[in-house]
């Protein structure tokens, strides 16, 4: 990893990738068309901000949008900023249906009455 400074402003570059190239180096959350319109609650990494940004829908409609550190985008699987050679940022909306498991009661075992 490489660093460039200017002024107060410092610049990773990985090395072999451009920055701005081959991933996104947002300094602020792009305005995108994404809604939480028909979207169950959970976390959403947004294509049209090629992944770098992503978006938290509460119930009942309201967004927060969030952007990733430079070199990282949102892993929809994991859902977390991950390095954006571990995403393919094409094929996030295949992987929205995940947060269904955000609202799974998991089954524990309980101990059987005793007869």
């Amino acid at each position: 990893m490489m660093v460039f400074s200017c002024g107060h402003i410092s610049f990773y570059q990985l090395d072999g990738y451009i920055p701005g190239q081959d991933y996104p180096i947002y300094n602020e959350i792009p305005q995108t068309s994404f809604t939480c319109e028909q979207k169950i609650p959970g976390y959403y990494s947004d294509p049209e901000a090629q992944c770098q940004v992503w978006h938290w829908c509460l119930p009942g409609g309201p967004q927060f949008s969030f952007l990733c550190p430079n070199g990282t985008v949102f892993n929809q699987f994991a859902r977390v900023c991950d390095w954006f050679f571990n995403v393919d940022c094409a094929g996030v909306q295949n992987l929205y249906g995940i947060n269904e498991d955000l609202y799974i009661i998991p089954v524990y075992n309980q101990p059987q009455p005793q007869q």
